[in-house]
């Protein structure tokens, strides 16, 4: 079976869609792994190109959206090449609803997601009227972020003013204030799905002097067993945000497990390193059980 893994960026950074660890898995599969970057794709006349040269026969194209900006600019790569008959794991509309994290807000209230108090402000005025609403300590977020980059905490309204106002004068879009969970004490926890299932999971813990509790921001991962609570809730997400394969970050709180986000470029290495299981794999068989069935 031939399996393209398609990145977003520069075949330099495909790093960071984990690219070289699912070649590897594709490989020992026993598959024939082909390597694209969106940004070399062009289309003309129903013809797809990749480099200038024809896009080959695949049997399936495994997305791995690894930007940070309005998803609107990408999607009509993914459209084209599913119009043209290829089968995409992970592609439209469901990347583009969890890239931006107003929507995600938007459709975790549509479809009643448990999540902590927020708000959407784009005036620092009304971003401040909302933190006092929702009580001190607060998150701020912006729209578009990945490893933890844009989110901030506010312990009060001394500190949350220069955030609101750097934010409005940078950019001027809006920003979600969120409630801040204490009891969680700087944890969260990370639900891998793949095709509707929680196939691992782990605990990540925030850096000393930190809140965010991603890894990539030196925050330190631990096996964790999940709840069916919190494992039906990453199914839910997963399933709302029509996404095959996302990696769903919970928090625990007095009331219940809250999400937090949904990613639809899940890293998995540090998840990997915990857990012991080969997330890669699993993809891979995953991708490929898809094609099969068509």
């Amino acid at each position: 079976m031939t399996i393209a893994i398609l990145v977003f960026s520069e075949p330099r950074d495909e790093v960071y869609a984990a690219v070289d660890r699912l070649s590897e898995a594709g490989l020992a599969a026993g598959h024939t792994v082909i390597k694209l970057s969106e940004t070399h794709l062009s289309f003309i006349d129903g013809e797809i190109l990749h480099d200038g040269q024809p896009l080959p026969k695949l049997d399936v194209i495994i997305s791995r959206p690894n930007f940070v900006e309005e998803p609107s600019l990408r999607t009509y790569a993914i459209q084209l090449l599913a119009d043209a008959g290829y089968k995409i794991v992970n592609g439209t509309p469901g990347f583009t609803w969890a890239k931006n994290k107003l929507t995600q807000h938007v459709l975790f209230a549509k479809h009643g997601l448990p999540c902590p108090r927020w708000g959407i402000a784009r005036k620092p005025d009304d971003a401040v009227a909302l933190a006092k609403k929702i009580g001190f300590p607060v998150i701020i977020k912006v729209a578009f972020g990945t490893h933890g980059k844009g989110v901030f905490l506010a312990k009060d309204e001394e500190s949350l003013w220069p955030i609101v106002d750097y934010l409005g004068i940078r950019d001027g879009n809006p920003m979600i204030v969120e409630e801040f969970i204490a009891e969680a004490k700087s944890t969260d926890l990370r639900a891998f799905v793949i095709g509707g299932k929680v196939v691992a999971a782990m605990q990540r813990t925030a850096a000393k002097g930190d809140t965010r509790a991603n890894t990539s921001n030196g925050g330190t991962g631990s096996v964790v067993e999940l709840t069916q609570e919190e494992r039906a809730l990453a199914v839910r997400a997963a399933e709302v945000f029509d996404l095959e394969i996302a990696g769903v970050d919970l928090i625990r709180s007095k009331r219940g497990a809250l999400i937090l986000e949904i990613n639809g470029n899940p890293g998995f290495k540090e998840l990997e390193s915990v857990t012991g299981l080969d997330i890669a794999r699993m993809i891979i068989e995953y991708a490929a059980s898809t094609a099969s069935s068509r």
